[in-house]
């Protein structure tokens, strides 16, 4: 799809380009837009930006950072109001909570289409029932075009919690490139767990380290490894808690990666302990991989994961309940395998980086 007119520039406006699910969704969907069409993007971060590792977007795409002080900062909307002014976007794309204030900012500024994307909730909020944040969400729509949700519960959501109105609120869930998460899988006779994720709260990694130590006393003649693949606040405190539950040599972390795809070639079956989400993209990278799933019950999972069909869905916050499910794995190796397939099947049929791409591409022509 191209614009028949002069080239357009949406600007994605995010709370910190780093590492994690949803930087990876935006940054996907960009370099995918630039191969389809002639739109040009710039990325604005309200705070900072830490390197990204999309080598073939790094000379293309211009990052802004607003360096945002802790708390009030009101000269922040004079230099975002400033900066629109001078990348004259046609298009404000905001992800989260974090930047949804800043539409009035751009309608002065002159950007002609604002939209919103809600990814997932908060650590603070992961019902997303808290009212203040719920009448900011309400008072923007004055301001926004069109609020996209990633999963049918966040839709849900916006609609009978937060009163969007159904005209103005679209399902756009997301995809990934299904050929390059599709290597195949290394043979060992260990089962082997992975977790890919920010070590954040959010993610509830103390829980997931909780289920490990249930999973060691049950079943510690049986070989099985955790590797967990991430970064965040949480790292020195999870390595302590790794060493007091005696799982050194069981869990292993890997820090923050970019090699995903071949890493996933080396897993089994990938967990996922939080507390709040979306639809993760970690989880479809594994299903893509033909990995079997083993998740919370949360947010928009449920839509991607059948029970006993594409892996195992558990309670929120429920150790016992995860290491459950870790040791039906240890003890059923080809219902893994079968979970993986089905899992692949899934992706390919309903999560597609294309789709997601022309349904975004869709969206801006339309307030164009």
């Amino acid at each position: 799809m191209a614009f028949v007119s002069k080239p357009k520039i949406i600007a994605h406006f995010i709370l910190q380009l780093d590492i994690g699910g949803l930087e990876r969704v935006m940054l996907n969907c960009i370099r995918r837009m630039q191969q389809q069409s002639d739109v040009k993007h710039v990325i604005i971060s309200l705070t900072t930006a830490n390197d990204f590792s999309q080598d073939d977007l790094r000379e293309k795409v211009a990052v802004h950072c607003l360096n945002k002080k802790a708390g009030n900062d009101w000269k922040l909307h004079f230099r975002l109001f400033q900066l629109l002014k001078e990348i004259k976007p046609d298009i404000l794309h905001t992800y989260n909570l974090s930047t949804i204030e800043y539409h009035p900012i751009a309608m002065l500024a002159g950007v002609k289409g604002r939209i919103h994307a809600e990814h997932g909730r908060d650590i603070n909020d992961p019902k997303g029932l808290n009212k203040k944040h719920n009448f900011l969400r309400k008072l923007m729509s004055f301001f926004i075009h069109r609020y996209v949700a990633v999963s049918d519960e966040l839709f849900q959501w916006l609609n009978t919690t937060v009163g969007i109105s159904k005209t103005k609120t679209q399902l756009i869930t997301n995809g990934i490139n299904t050929e390059f998460f599709n290597l195949p899988k290394q043979p060992s006779e260990n089962i082997r767990f992975a977790n890919i994720a920010r070590l954040s709260p959010i993610k509830d990694h103390k829980n997931l380290l909780q289920a490990c130590q249930l999973l060691q006393k049950e079943h510690d003649e049986m070989p099985w490894t955790l590797t967990i693949i991430g970064d965040g606040p949480l790292r020195e405190e999870l390595a302590l808690l790794t060493q007091e539950y005696q799982l050194n040599e069981r869990v292993n972390f890997l820090g923050a990666r970019d090699d995903i795809a071949e890493l996933l070639t080396e897993v089994d079956v990938f967990v996922l302990s939080s507390i709040a989400e979306g639809i993760p993209m970690t989880i479809l990278e594994a299903m893509s991989a033909s990995t079997a799933i083993i998740a919370t019950e949360v947010g928009g999972i449920p839509q991607v994961i059948e029970q006993h069909k594409e892996g195992i869905l558990v309670e929120k916050q429920d150790a016992i309940a995860l290491a459950q499910a870790m040791a039906f794995y240890l003890k059923n190796v080809e219902k893994a395998k079968e979970h993986g397939k089905q899992a692949r099947d899934k992706v390919l049929n309903s999560y597609n980086e294309q789709r997601m791409v022309k349904d975004y591409l869709a969206c801006y022509e339309q307030l164009l």
